[in-house]
């Protein structure tokens, strides 16, 4: 607990504006950064193929970051890249692997770009975007030929298909769950497949309390052409159904076979998820508001835990402290979009903002309270 007196000697310091300057720079460098982009070029000499690979590789980069950041519908609406705009958006790069021979020039490129040069590009050309980056989610592949689905057993084809996609690069990243024995404990085909709330907190909570992508493919290889039925749920972290679910059904292509069926599958199932997320929290520029929010605190990190995680929240424009005592903080909020927006960006910082004007509440998720 803070202690008898403390309360104006903490004021002090603390009694500042925070903005989004400070600890969000750590979060920024996840969305605004680029990867491990392979580049293979071949010139007259080395010198040539490696300034040709690093200017694939800068384009390339560019590419996935406004893909990462914008809807596939605005993609051709994108600003077109020039010397001119990849030198302002582009901060710095690294390089790793890198192979030479007399012409040819090989290596995987790490490209960091300017946040507030990328969000003032998107803004000028009136393209929306979000760059508010989801928990992990976690994917319970269910298969099936029409008899009982298949979750942990083999075979199960589509969980392979997931294991060997590679990693989405937009905001929404994916994981596997290890199909270990607390795995198998935790949920099976049946409890997933009827999105059991109970069981999905449990493995929910195996993972760090991500959320989780229960998708079910069904595949039809009685007639020709083969097809592949998918529905995809998202359910957060405490089991609740988060409102998004998607379905698609796949013709396989005449001489497709089924491992790139599902390969096709998943990428299209893939895209709905990251422009879903994309839509639900878009950046309103033109629409900015602001709360007073009550943070109940233990103690002084408890309140640090909280104002590092809020300045962290791209959807928030500016914070600041307006009291502080040995019980609880308050704050004001000014946010970009709308509350449910806010409370939606708040919960991927494991932060709950509960409650309406004029009394909000804003904490830590319980199970992360230490």
């Amino acid at each position: 607990m803070i202690p008898k007196g403390a309360c104006l000697s903490l004021l002090a310091p603390l009694a500042l504006v925070v903005t989004l300057a400070m600890p969000v720079a750590a979060a920024e460098r996840d969305i605004f950064t680029v990867a491990a982009v392979p580049v293979d070029a071949t010139a007259a000499n080395a010198a040539a193929a490696r300034d040709q690979a690093r200017a694939d590789g800068q384009l390339r980069a560019y590419q996935i970051l406004l893909g990462r950041m914008t809807l596939a519908s605005d993609a051709d609406r994108l600003p077109k890249p020039n010397t001119a705009v990849l030198n302002d958006v582009i901060s710095s790069f690294e390089v790793a692997k890198e192979k030479t021979s007399a012409v040819r020039y090989l290596a995987n490129y790490t490209f960091h770009f300017n946040a507030e040069a990328v969000r003032r590009l998107l803004r000028q050309a009136g393209i929306p975007f979000a760059e508010t980056p989801s928990k992990p989610l976690l994917v319970l592949a269910l298969f099936s030929t029409g008899a009982r689905p298949t979750l942990w057993e083999d075979p199960n084809p589509w969980r392979d298909a997931w294991v060997r996609s590679p990693p989405p690069t937009g905001l929404v990243p994916l994981t596997m769950p290890y199909g270990d024995l607390e795995d198998v404990s935790a949920i099976d085909a049946e409890t997933a497949g009827a999105g059991d709330k109970d069981h999905l907190r449990a493995i929910a909570h195996r993972y760090g309390d991500a959320d989780v992508l229960v998708t079910q493919a069904t595949l039809k290889s009685d007639a020709a052409p083969h097809t592949l039925t998918v529905t995809s749920t998202r359910y957060a972290s405490t089991g609740d159904q988060g409102g998004q679910s998607w379905q698609g059904s796949f013709p396989a292509t005449p001489g497709e076979s089924d491992a790139d069926l599902m390969a096709r599958a998943i990428t299209a199932t893939v895209q709905q998820i990251q422009d879903a997320w994309k839509k639900a929290n878009l950046l309103d520029f033109g629409k900015t508001a602001t709360i007073v929010v009550r943070v109940p605190i233990a103690d002084l990190a408890s309140w640090i835990a909280v104002r590092d995680r809020l300045t962290a929240t791209p959807a928030v424009k500016r914070a600041a402290l307006l009291a502080l005592d040995r019980e609880e903080a308050r704050v004001s909020i000014s946010f970009y979009g709308d509350p449910n927006q806010l409370r939606l960006a708040l919960a991927q910082r494991d932060l709950t903002l509960d409650g309406s004007d004029p009394d909000w509440v804003l904490e830590r998720r319980a199970a992360d309270k230490p």
